[in-house]
């Protein structure tokens, strides 16, 4: 998701969706109530003697009055309908209209009562500046190594100066050393590491990684080639996408886990459930709020009330183990600034 314009005066965020996870995101934080703009296309009607007429499909920009939103599990897209407000001279006011937010899509929206800092935290953070990882695809005669972003540059080629047929299992000789140690010197510069390639090769250099403790932030993945094509086919697999929502998800998690290993002790400072977490935010003894996804729109009224007193809010997803666990203990909880019972 890509902000593109703000004006708190008058409450309008201007933003675009960008990939299928924004549509979650953006479920998340539009209401009933919210002014959408966009440009989308709609039938013109046609006057006749005998009535109306329904015509060819146009292009305009409309704007309605949000009143409900089906996300279609098909498509991916997520269908915000409601009666138009605004559009062009023969557009016929308050009559409804569908505006499908999906990849591509411009969106204006305007609430009446002004944007909340979690719901403009949500879209933040589900804009993803393009991370910089290095790929590197290996077979037994050649590996390439590139930085990946918002372009392929390659960076290195060390080939192995024979058939490579010894560095096909655990060895651990010049070649694997060689390439070991070119990513061991670059590898601080990027937010992750890739090892890809055909046949087993990738795996005799990810053990030898392993064994310098440089795995943390790397992923193995297989590739046909071990040439541009074989870098090419890492970014195509969406493998650099998987590695930021992988970011992304490990820091639910981490705060999920926290705050389990928390609720655990008798002299942790959380609340769990709707009720619990209602008397700490009236207490003013909230520090952070966790809330699932799934129900965000529950609880919107207590996350909004718990952030204008001060407290941070996290949306957490249900897609991983952790936020399952969030699920289960109701879908709300929070640190506490102290301990309150």
């Amino acid at each position: 998701m890509k902000i593109l314009k703000g004006d708190k005066k008058q409450g309008l965020l201007k933003i675009k969706v960008e990939n299928p996870n924004d549509v979650w995101e953006l479920e998340n934080v539009l209401e009933e109530g919210d002014l959408v703009s966009s440009r989308t296309m709609r039938r013109k009607m046609i006057d006749r003697k005998d009535g109306q007429e329904k015509g060819d499909k146009r292009p305009v920009y409309l704007t309605l009055k949000l009143e409900k939103m089906g996300f279609h599990e098909h498509t991916g897209n997520l269908r915000l309908t409601g009666p138009i407000k605004d559009g062009p001279e023969d557009t016929e006011l308050d009559s409804y209209h569908t505006i499908v937010a999906e990849p591509g899509k411009v969106l204006t929206v305007v609430k009446e009562e002004g944007w909340k800092k979690w719901q403009i935290k949500t879209l933040k953070k589900a804009y993803r500046k393009p991370p910089e990882v290095l790929v590197c695809v290996i077979d037994r005669e050649m590996a390439t190594l590139a930085r990946v972003s918002s372009s392929i540059d390659i960076i290195s080629t060390i080939r192995s100066g024979g058939s490579g047929k010894q560095y096909a299992s655990e060895d651990t000789g010049d070649y694997l050393g060689e390439v070991a140690s070119f990513i061991e010197r670059k590898s601080p510069d990027f937010d992750h590491t890739v090892i890809g390639g055909p046949g087993f090769v990738k795996d005799g250099l990810y053990k030898l990684l392993e064994r310098k403790s440089l795995t943390e932030h790397c992923t193995k993945t297989s590739t046909s080639h071990a040439d541009i094509t074989g870098v090419e086919e890492v970014v195509k697999r969406g493998v650099i996408e998987r590695v930021v929502e992988d970011s992304r998800l490990s820091e639910e998690s981490r705060m999920v886990e926290s705050l389990l290993e928390e609720l655990s002790k008798d002299t942790g400072k959380v609340a769990y459930g709707n009720e619990e977490v209602y008397e700490a935010i009236n207490l003013g003894a909230v520090e952070s709020v966790l809330v699932s996804e799934k129900k965000i729109k529950q609880y919107r009224d207590l996350v909004n009330e718990a952030e204008e007193k001060g407290a941070d809010v996290m949306i957490v997803s249900e897609r991983h183990e952790s936020g399952e666990k969030l699920g289960r203990i109701g879908g709300i909880a929070a640190f506490l600034r102290y301990r309150i019972k």
